[in-house]
């Protein structure tokens, strides 16, 4: 589906993604208000939720989310109502349609939209009518024709042909003397015109001709030429009208009119400017308010029966204080940015610290000559404050790239419902931390191993509803994912409460599948046990699916975590379930790190400070080999030795034999720790890193190449690299 203009492209765009968050936390609200009916803010955001997505997608012409919304939303309505209860089927149910809503909504940002619905749709939406008929204990046949009849009324109102304007015109007449009790709030709102034709009162007091002023603003010239003028006179008498309604105490009156104020101001401030829908849109927000006004007993409220295609941004505002709208100067403003640009803005941040690099390596050599004395001083000055400057920079640029971790896990509750529920099982999935903030490029890396994790806890860790019943807890299974950060890491859980892992089982499948001597297993820890599930080709599973059983997934879970210089660690009880605990370093979008600048045969190298352990000297005396490696024993705890010359393959023909004591820097990651031997330490330096592996091929044990001052070169030590290849060791 296209735009006309790229301004409206981005509309829908924010659209999905405002659609998207707000989808997500449906489940958790429903459900609470399932477990205690008298949260009516529970119920009572659901629906503000789908009747916004389905008046935003009657503005943007998706029909088919649309009705499939609106559908979703006259359940709910009856549910807020008190009209029918809410039982735990029908939860169910609309929590499929939220999911199903997720996907058609991802199908429109992945232009895979097309604009009917699917028989399983069609048949999610029958299923909650016959719900909702078994809730309200009624047939709730004359209740849903009349809501059927009272929709294609709109719809073919909105066709415009002769025709269908005249079968509308019957149509909702007939539900108009039908259904005479609905006329309260769900009546529809009155025009400007009708505004003006009208008498109100506020208190007793006449407050018509304030009224009549706003609804005059509101009303689209015949030219079709709209103005800042009529905007500025739209802003002035919506201020007024607020001031009034304060004034006279309508209770939440002011509220809704500051929302539209403030709506309305957003959309002149924006590229798109004003337009006659988006305006009618406004209007929606003021009328809802004018039509609680009093009228004169003389004067009949207005019957008109007129389609509202987008009044769910404005409905939704007027409908609450601490809606959206309402909340807009309060919410972080967020901005798209092309991600070209953005490395590019990047590239120049970089630069700046290349030019510090600079600055110091001209300070360094004006140091050294007498006739520049006086300036070293005042250049020194210059350098600290740039350096400062450049520093803070960085970090403003880095938070640029990081988005909410929310963005990784809103995929995940639909995901595993729908898993679960092919598998015959039932599944509640709990969120927590999705504000969390990490670079872009993590999400993506994480995605990967999650889905196989998400996976695996459906297949095997939730069990059905019989097996949990027979062991005495809920039917329905739950699954929470949490995230966290601290100040190197981001750290994901995810906890179960299934089955468990039995140590005993795995135990046995190891020795069926002959890993290790059973004596060893015998002799190994339930938890050491239970890790094994990450062992390459181990599975538990008693027959291969289309899910698992192929002993794929957990092993790449760990592989592709370790690959990052992550690690994940499983805990397990039998009976009460299973926690699974990820932890990954925070990326950074500027890849400017603290190194430690150390020489080895003639060349420099930059060693990541997030790698050292500890730099120190080394006697030869103190080195030992154990199948010809050389090792040493730091704190108590042996590690390898090697010459970092020998590992960069420079010409060096010296060893560690050759000299009595050696400048040594204990480096270490998550693959384990290695003793590197340089020839001298150089001092702690910040530098900018540029990513070398699509330049040149079999390059891993380099990080990258770093510029130092004076325009010199330095490459920098991928010391997980370095340490993956080596005999396992101790990790200090």
């Amino acid at each position: 589906m296209t735009s006309n203009t790229e301004a409206n492209d981005e509309l829908l765009l924010a659209f999905i993604d405002e659609s998207l968050h707000s989808i997500h936390g449906l489940a958790d609200q429903i459900t609470a208000y399932l477990k205690s009916p008298s949260n009516a803010d529970s119920i009572n955001g659901v629906f503000r939720t789908v009747h916004s997505i389905k008046g935003n997608a009657g503005f943007f012409g998706l029909s088919a989310i649309k009705r499939f919304a609106h559908a979703v939303e006259n359940t709910l309505d009856d549910v807020r109502n008190q009209k029918l209860a809410l039982t735990e089927d029908l939860t169910r149910a609309l929590i499929d349609a939220f999911d199903r809503l997720n996907s058609l909504l991802q199908r429109v940002e992945e232009n895979r939209y097309e604009d009917t619905l699917s028989p399983e749709e069609i048949s999610l939406l029958e299923r909650i009518s016959e719900l909702s008929v078994q809730a309200s204990g009624s047939s709730g046949g004359e209740d849903s024709l009349l809501r059927e009849l009272q929709e294609l009324a709109l719809e073919m109102n909105a066709a415009g042909f002769p025709e269908s304007l005249r079968w509308a015109e019957k149509i909702s007449g007939l539900v108009g003397n039908t259904d005479e009790t609905k006329q309260g709030e769900d009546a529809p709102v009155p025009t400007p015109e009708e505004v003006l034709a009208s008498t109100y009162l506020i208190d007793g007091e006449d407050v018509s001709s304030m009224l009549h002023d706003v609804a005059d603003a509101f009303i689209w010239p015949a030219d079709s030429k709209w103005t800042d003028e009529q905007s500025t006179s739209v802003l002035d008498r919506l201020a007024d009208m607020v001031m009034v309604c304060r004034l006279k105490g309508e209770g939440g009156g002011h509220e809704k009119i500051e929302a539209a104020l403030k709506d309305f101001k957003v959309l002149y401030e924006s590229p798109i400017g004003v337009d006659q829908g988006l305006l009618s849109v406004i209007w929606d927000q003021v009328a809802s308010v004018i039509q609680t006004f009093n009228l004169p007993p003389e004067v009949q409220e207005p019957q008109v029966v007129k389609e509202v295609a987008s009044s769910s941004a404005g409905d939704q505002a007027a409908e609450s204080p601490s809606s959206p709208a309402a909340n807009h100067a309060k919410r972080s403003r967020a901005i798209r940015v092309n991600e070209n640009h953005l490395d590019r803005f990047l590239d120049d941040v970089s630069a700046l610290f290349i030019t510090c690099e600079r600055l110091k390596d001209v300070q360094s050599r004006m140091a050294a000559s007498e006739a520049v004395g006086e300036l070293v001083e005042e250049l020194r000055q210059i350098n600290v404050t740039f350096s400062t400057q450049a520093n803070e920079l960085q970090k403003s640029v880095v938070a640029l790239r990081k988005v909410p971790i929310r963005a990784l896990l809103s995929k995940f509750p639909p995901m595993a419902r729908k898993l679960a529920s092919d598998l015959g099982k039932s599944i509640d999935v709990h969120i927590e931390g999705e504000e969390v903030e990490v670079d872009k490029s993590l999400i993506e890396d994480l995605d990967s191993p999650l889905t196989h994790m998400i996976r695996n806890v459906a297949d095997h860790a939730i069990e059905t509803p019989q097996d949990r019943l027979a062991r005495g807890v809920a039917e329905t299974g739950n699954l929470w994912i949490r995230a966290e950060t601290t100040r190197t890491h981001v750290v994901l859980t995810i906890r179960d409460d299934g089955r468990g892992i039995d140590p005993t089982r795995i135990r046995q499948k190891a020795i069926d599948k002959q890993l290790m001597p059973p004596e060893q297993l015998y002799a190994m820890s339930d938890a050491d046990v239970i890790d094994l599930i990450f062992h390459p080709g181990f599975s538990t599973a008693e027959q291969i699916t289309d899910v698992s059983g192929r002993g794929v997934g957990m092993d790449v879970v760990r592989t592709t975590i370790r690959d990052h210089d992550g690690d994940v660690h499983v805990e397990s009880v039998v009976g009460q379930g299973t926690t699974f605990t990820i932890e990954i370093p925070i990326r950074q979008a500027v890849l400017v790190i603290e190194g430690l600048l150390v020489a080895a045969d003639n060349e420099q190298f930059v060693l990541p400070f997030e790698n050292i352990r500890e730099v120190m000297e080394l006697d030869s005396k103190d080195i030992k080999t154990c199948h010809g490696l050389p090792m040493t024993v730091v704190r108590g705890k042996t590690v390898s030795v090697m010459s970092l010359a020998e590992q960069m393959e420079l010409a060096s023909t010296l060893t560690w034999t050759d000299k009595l004591k050696h400048h040594a820097v204990l480096v270490a990651s998550k693959q384990g720790a290695a003793c590197l031997l340089v020839d001298s330490v150089l001092g702690k330096r910040k530098v900018v890193v540029n990513d070398l592996q699509n330049i040149i091929e079999n390059c891993s044990r380099i990080g990258g190449v770093a510029q130092l001052g004076g325009g010199r070169l330095s490459l920098v030590v991928s010391v997980p690299e370095l340490v993956k290849g080596m005999a396992p060791t101790l990790t200090v």
